[in-house]
């Protein structure tokens, strides 16, 4: 007789599927190792120890080091999504294993900026890679009721890595966070091949067997035990399948008037506007320009202290994010954290004020450490990580891709501007001017999640589909099975 439902470890498929995904979200941790080798080193290529042998690079050639590596990030969307449509999703996250590997392979011969301007543009294709399909993949792997949680080990990877990255740059030296990383490179790699495909991509092609077999993998001890919530998993997939089934030939293909229903553009427009909610908080420069905000603002403690404690605390706060992202809810984090960071910045944005208007502050030199280490922890709560889960979330997984593609463009496009120009921004305007920017934008990043967006946790595809079209539910039968 089948063990009753009651006596199944609720727990087991979380195991199982975490140790999974964090295998895949070696490729972000490899990501966050090349942000936190940047900081560090900016500083030490523009001064007279600089490694380079053209000698201490520029304000201007700090920039676009900075900067290039969103170059690729725009390219990465594009070229891994086609792969991951075209291919499968074990096939893109192969590619970006590839890139990485060339990215820090040729950092042992930097001798000069154009080898340097390559390697960025390379990582940040593979970190745009990452950022673009590691979240789908995990989200086609794993269940509605842990979904989120597994989503935010995407953010502790990368902050993890950038910790890394911030305290062997410091204490080690130039070249040990490359070799480091080749290694782990190399160790992804080879792991992704044996990785099975996503079951959800095999059912949208149409390969039943193979899909339950991928599903059986992904779900461990309770798929073994043919558990009652396994199977009923496995009959939503193949009746989903099955009414998915093409009646006209072309049922499967994109076409623009698939963007134009009511019920397909209302999370579209969510969609492209919270990705820019990262951007909007300020934490990209923040973690660009680590040790020249800290340079700048006087702190009590040095640059390279001041840049770890930082690190450290965004590492707990996305830690924190992995505990209370289904307790909380999308939409609780996103408002404390939105709100938050705004708290931040605008402290930060008054202390630089008043030293701008000589003021004396010798007595608050603690504030620009405290307020700008807060703001990476609340940023890493919610608004550093969440918007890159609701994309997977909300949209319909017949335009997901496309959609999803735009969006971490767009992304791309925003860090560029703002890496590039916030050095500038700074001379011309002033730090307190760029920390008040980013303070009104975290207001209004809060105002829009409070009138606009859905709660999605827990919820799967056609409960939120419903949420966002006011309790009717959606006619969509020509879709392939839910990514969510």
């Amino acid at each position: 007789m089948r063990e009753p439902p009651a006596k199944h470890d609720p727990f087991a498929q979380m195991r199982t599927n975490q140790k999974f995904n964090e295998g895949s979200n070696l490729a972000t941790l490899i990501y966050g190792l090349s942000i936190g080798w940047l900081s560090p080193n900016l500083i030490l290529m523009s001064s007279d120890d600089s490694p380079l042998t053209t000698g201490k690079i520029t304000s201007e050639e700090q920039g676009t080091v900075g900067s290039i590596g969103t170059i690729g990030c725009m390219l990465a969307p594009l070229v891994c999504g086609w792969v991951a449509e075209i291919a499968g999703r074990k096939s893109a996250l192969m590619l970006i294993g590839v890139t990485q590997l060339v990215s820090w392979a040729v950092m042992p011969f930097a001798t000069n900026l154009s080898v340097i301007y390559a390697s960025r543009i390379f990582g940040g294709f593979a970190g745009g890679g990452t950022m673009s399909i590691v979240p789908l993949f995990v989200s086609e792997i794993s269940e509605d009721r842990i979904r989120g949680t597994l989503g935010t080990m995407l953010a502790i990877s990368c902050n993890v890595g950038i910790l890394l990255g911030f305290i062997i740059s410091h204490y080690v030296n130039y070249w040990a966070v490359t070799y480091l990383a080749l290694l782990l490179c190399v160790v992804y790699s080879l792991g992704c091949c044996f990785l099975p495909e996503s079951p959800q991509y095999l059912f949208i092609k149409k390969k039943k067997e193979k899909a339950i077999k991928a599903l059986r993998f992904y779900r461990g001890e309770e798929a073994e035990s043919e558990t009652s919530q396994f199977t009923a998993e496995v009959a939503r997939f193949k009746d989903i399948h099955n009414v998915g089934t093409p009646k006209k030939k072309d049922s499967n293909q994109i076409h623009i008037k698939d963007f134009l229903t009511r019920s397909r553009w209302k999370p579209i427009l969510i969609c492209v506007i919270v990705i820019m909610f990262p951007a909007g908080s300020g934490s990209i420069p923040l973690m660009t320009y680590t040790e020249r905000i800290f340079q700048e603002s006087h702190s009590n403690l040095s640059p390279a202290i001041s840049s770890i404690v930082v690190a450290m605390l965004q590492l707990i706060g996305s830690y924190v994010s992995t505990m209370t992202v289904e307790n909380a809810g999308r939409r609780v984090l996103l408002v404390v954290s939105t709100l938050g960071c705004a708290v931040c910045t605008t402290t930060m944005g008054t202390y630089t004020f008043l030293q701008a208007m000589h003021v004396e502050v010798d007595w608050f030199r603690w504030v620009p450490v405290a307020s700008m280490s807060a703001l990476v922890f609340i940023n890493a709560i919610g608004i550093g990580i969440v918007p890159f889960i609701i994309m997977t979330e909300i949209l319909d997984p017949k335009i997901r891709g496309s959609v999803v593609t735009f969006c971490l463009l767009e992304f791309s496009g925003v860090a560029y501007l703002v890496v590039k120009y916030f050095p500038i921004a700074v001379e011309q305007l002033g730090m307190h001017s760029c920390m008040w920017f980013f303070s009104c934008c975290c207001v209004a990043s809060a105002t829009f999640v409070l009138t606009c967006m859905p709660e999605t946790k827990g919820k799967s595809f056609e409960q939120i589909s419903e949420s966002l079209n006011g309790g009717k539910k959606s006619g969509h039968k020509d879709v392939a099975p839910t990514a969510v």
